[in-house]
């Protein structure tokens, strides 16, 4: 029976069986399969585990009895793949927030009063427009502290026109200091717990989940498709067949798998 986990960053905790049962219940799985899950994490699993041998047990048992939900439950963990450079995950979020109704443009310079300067996202919507800012972590552990948008900030003040606002997101967190500064200073801050609607929810909402929830696929296939602006799933089934097998140099059974999985997940209510 597990008691204690071993986290990310080295620390030693109490095992927390009530937030485990907090994150299946966001897959909105019945209470008979979580409760098989937990039974099976009390009976193979030992008395000390790390939070990834944990993480990974479950997905492995999701993937036998619910491969559907096994997609969604890892979500966090395919965010993380968009890397180890952040290009991949501006990509990413460029094609999430156009399924919320922004134009967007990505990796782009813009002249400033006194310099100029690399941007992440573009993003226009009800003619307002947003410098975005990505921060992106391969590690949950990291945090982003208030130097980070206060860097972001500074950035903006030299770009900044009329209709114009910063925007930093992260797919970790953000520190205390971070929230109040941005507060102060209206800088609107995405990251995996904020908003109200945050990463996740704007995730799930929609189904865009990258094509690094497959977990089967080759790095170099998942940067073929990247190169080729192919990010979501909904990117992914939008294009013929011939044509992504051509780009990625999967086989033909591979890529009708994709476009299987891919239709039971947005055919599926979760």
């Amino acid at each position: 029976m597990v008691e204690f986990v071993i986290k990310s960053n080295g620390q030693k905790e109490a095992y927390q069986k009530e937030k485990l049962v907090n994150s299946l219940k966001r897959l909105n799985l019945s209470q008979e399969k979580i409760e098989e899950i937990l039974l099976e994490i009390d009976k193979k699993l030992p008395s000390t585990v790390s939070t990834k041998k944990l993480f990974d047990f479950i997905f492995s048992s999701l993937k036998e009895k619910e491969p559907t939900f096994s997609y969604k439950y890892n979500i966090k963990q395919a965010i993380f793949k968009l890397g180890p450079a952040g290009y991949p995950f501006e990509k990413f979020m460029a094609h999430l927030l156009k399924l919320y109704g922004y134009q967007t443009k990505h990796n782009l310079f813009l002249k400033g009063r006194c310099l100029t300067y690399e941007i992440d996202i573009l993003a226009e919507k009800d003619n307002v427009t947003y410098i975005a800012e990505c921060k992106f972590h391969q590690q949950a552990w990291k945090v982003n502290d208030v130097k980070v948008v206060q860097y972001s900030y500074a950035r903006f003040l030299d770009l900044k026109k009329e209709n114009e606002y910063p925007w930093v997101i992260t797919n970790t967190r953000f520190t205390s200091e971070a929230h109040k500064f941005a507060e102060c200073y209206n800088v609107k801050l995405l990251s995996w717990n904020f908003p109200e609607e945050n990463l996740p929810y704007l995730i799930d909402n929609k189904k865009a989940y990258p094509l690094t929830i497959f977990d089967f696929l080759p790095l170099k296939a998942l940067q073929n498709f990247f190169n080729y602006d192919i990010v979501l799933i909904q990117d992914f089934i939008n294009k013929d067949k011939s044509y992504l097998k051509k780009i990625s140099g999967l086989d033909e059974m591979t890529i009708n798998k994709i476009f299987d999985i891919i239709n039971k997940i947005l055919e599926f209510r979760f």
